[in-house]
């Protein structure tokens, strides 16, 4: 099992005293604007931190696992060479970078003494294991052409190979730098160009790895998924299919999709979308297959699904041979169908349609499963975190100051920045070292007031964000521990699942009333019909007592890898008819026939084909898709019911995903009822739309006219996981 708290342990034990340590070094740097409003002011800083660090905890920003180490600087020659310029720049980095990192480098070649949290003096060992930069960043770094892969030996004509081509090691670059060197010299900048262009190097012709022990680019720089993955899908999958489709039907159907809650939701399209963000390409992503299935030839749309399911596949936290023959075989999908996006015309240039598939991003993907086998999950690589990172270190201290002088007021708020929180640390523990002496004389009034030193810790160290423990708290309210609590308890759980009702329901009514406004035209007969089966003594009496309803219900499960991680809650919501909703808005769920389901072991199983299906409740096995109408709890009862309406599924190869059907009885309706805590997880569908979306639909009315729907496995990776692993 290959999961993201794995570090690379090629160090060779031979080369290690017994008892020494490796501190496994990791690097980012990229350029950032440090500018506000105007202005081209630009900085580059150079991060550190450790593989050591649990992968978990050096991903959250907020804990603040990355340092500044240094800002390279950003020079402007006066050659009147442009490329002449570029040389020069890249060198100035390389410099900078071995002259920043020599102690590192020292102590990966014979160790150093360093004293561990506790005081023990350690023996330590220093490789630099990972280095997160975007592609032309790595370029740079690696020493070649931008014509040319950081990682292997493809070089551009070669980028859109259906299979990878050999690491580029650093052996191979430094021996092509001493045959560039041998045929011109370095300090000849024009001529050595020359040279350098032939063999696919920019020009560097000492670079900052070359004497670090055991340091080679094509083991050192993993796959960065924000660049790799989420740029490459706006740039250029985006982009094919906007081509293809064409942007005003794109931009409707985009329009038409009802996102759940919390998440983006795209009124007026994509196509004319300025400054987006990462967070926009990952938005964009969980609907693009649904929007343009049906308007797209099948292999088309079977080259983007498999490039998008191996971006989903590839961001995993954990691995094992047969994930990564799924990740393998999901690139192998996309080079198969990926001429038919030539084909239809997807790939356009400045000057009209291409031929090649000169893309770098491209080529890197095809290391994605040895770095994944060599340096771990590649999630715990990705540039979102340095990103966030140059905000706290680079952009808030730069706004502190005059601006002037920015690397200068950079350190020093740093440093001061540190010394406070130092001193902070150092006064609390003396503080509870001392106990409760001076305590006596507080004043009773605050005594519950919270303490801003401990508030200044806390949050310096602490994550921002936190998720609820939904069966935690169920388990406490099952069990007593919390008092005087609501009955029927509000919050439960089954074992998959934990919900969440509000205390006060959102709606008062009769089971009369509650039909007229949903249009739920035999609400009562299912009611009574379903406490026929549960409980026919009760019937009689429960089907004509009133009725609470929820407007909305919190859904929270476990993360597909990990059990014992929870993922955060999603509100389910079921809203009749309002101004504002002139249709309502009922979610989509995945239920199973009793609270013992193995979901999401199983993913969705047991399509059947008739529709009441409580009339065999005891009788069947699977998952169903349903559409959530009603929540509601009759007043003498203690079961909570939701009013659901069933889908029939099938697959549509090409586009891997289920095409869901609305079930109908044979007097027309659609109906179905079961308990609350049969729901195991929130869904997300797609109005299937076909050739042309109908220009007669809306938001409102899309999804209550249109019969049939794609069920989007991509709007959620967990969701993804559990279609996709579990078949």
């Amino acid at each position: 099992m290959i999961s993201s708290s794995r570090c690379r342990s090629d160090f060779p034990k031979n080369q290690i005293p017994n008892g020494a340590s490796l501190l496994g070094v990791v690097l980012s740097s990229d350029k950032t604007n440090i500018s506000v409003m105007s202005g081209n002011r630009m900085a580059h800083p150079l991060l550190l931190s450790l593989a050591n660090i649990d992968a978990d905890v050096r991903s959250k920003g907020s804990l603040h696992a990355h340092i500044l180490l240094a800002l390279l600087p950003v020079a402007s020659f006066i050659h009147k060479t442009t490329r002449v310029c570029s040389l020069l720049s890249d060198r100035l980095v390389h410099e900078s970078l071995d002259f920043v990192l020599k102690p590192l480098k020292v102590a990966a070649a014979v160790g150093i003494m360093m004293s561990d949290p506790i005081g023990n003096l350690r023996y330590c060992f220093t490789p630099l294991v990972a280095y997160t930069a975007d592609t032309p960043e790595q370029c740079l770094l690696a020493g070649v052409s931008p014509k040319a892969s950081p990682v292997s030996t493809a070089t551009y004509k070669e980028f859109g190979d259906v299979d990878s081509h050999p690491p580029r090691t650093a052996t191979k670059t430094l021996d092509e730098i001493e045959r560039a060197c041998a045929e011109a010299n370095p300090s000849n900048f024009e001529e050595f160009l020359k040279v350098c262009r032939r063999l696919f190097l920019n020009g560097v012709h000492m670079p900052f790895w070359r004497n670090w022990a055991l340091c080679d680019p094509s083991i050192f720089f993993p796959p960065e998924v924000l660049h790799m993955f989420h740029r490459l899908f706006w740039d250029h999958d985006l982009q094919w299919c906007i081509f293809v489709v064409g942007p005003e039907e794109l931009d409707y159907r985009f329009s038409l999709i009802q996102t759940p809650v919390g998440y983006r939701s795209f009124a007026e399209g994509i196509s004319k979308l300025k400054q987006v963000t990462g967070r926009d390409h990952r938005a964009v992503q969980r609907y693009i297959i649904g929007a343009i299935a049906g308007a797209v030839p099948a292999k088309f749309l079977a080259a983007v699904v498999a490039l998008l399911d191996f971006r989903y596949l590839a961001q995993m936290p954990r691995f094992d041979d047969n994930t990564l023959r799924r990740v393998e075989a999901a690139l192998r999908a996309f080079h198969t169908n990926k001429a038919a996006i030539i084909t239809a015309g997807g790939r356009q240039g400045s000057r009209g349609p291409l031929d090649h598939w000169e893309v770098p991003k491209l080529e890197l993907l095809q290391h994605v499963v040895r770095s994944i086998r060599a340096s771990g999950a590649i999630m715990q690589w990705t540039a979102d975190v340095t990103e966030h990172a140059h905000v706290t270190e680079i952009k808030h201290p730069t706004r502190s100051g005059n601006n002037q002088d920015y690397y200068a007021q950079i350190a020093r708020h740093l440093d001061r920045s540190d010394r406070c929180f130092q001193f902070d640390i150092a006064t609390r523990l003396a503080s509870v070292e001392q106990g409760g002496s001076g305590e006596e004389d507080e004043d009773p009034e605050d005594e519950h007031e919270p303490d801003s030193e401990v508030l200044r810790v806390l949050h310096y160290y602490s994550p921002t964000a936190t998720v609820i423990n939904y069966f935690e708290i169920a388990k406490e309210v099952a069990s007593g521990i919390i008092p005087n609590t609501l009955l029927p308890h509000r919050i439960f759980a089954s074992p998959t699942t934990a919900f969440r009702l509000a205390n006060k329901p959102s709606l008062w009514t009769t089971i009369d009333e509650a039909s007229e406004a949903y249009g739920l035209a035999n609400l009562r007969l299912a009611v009574t019909d379903y406490f026929r089966r549960v409980n026919q003594t009760m019937q009689a009496t429960l089907a004509t007592e009133g009725m609470q309803i929820w407007f909305k219900v919190r859904v929270q499960h476990p993360s597909y890898h990990n059990r014992q991680s929870l993922e955060p809650p999603q509100s389910l919501l079921a809203s009749p008819p309002s101004p504002r909703l002139p249709n309502g808005q009922y979610d989509f769920a995945i239920i199973s026939q009793t609270d013992q389901s193995d979901w999401p072991s199983n993913g969705l199983t047991g399509m059947f084909g008739c529709v009441n299906f409580l009339m065999y409740v005891y009788h069947l096995t699977g998952h169903n898709v349903v559409q959530v109408r009603l929540i509601f709890r009759l007043l003498r009862s203690d079961i909570f019911l939701a009013y659901v309406q069933r889908f029939n599924a099938t697959i549509d190869n090409a586009a891997g995903m289920h095409v869901l059907k609305r079930a109908i009885q044979n007097n027309g309706t659609r109906v179905g009822e079961v308990p609350l805590r049969y729901i195991h997880s929130p869904a997300h569908v797609i109005p299937r739309f076909g050739k042309e979306a109908n220009p007669r639909l809306t938001l409102h009315t899309a999804y209550e006219l249109s019969n049939e729907f794609w069920l989007n496995k991509y709007w959620n990776k967990e969701f993804f996981y559990a279609l996709s692993l579990s078949t």
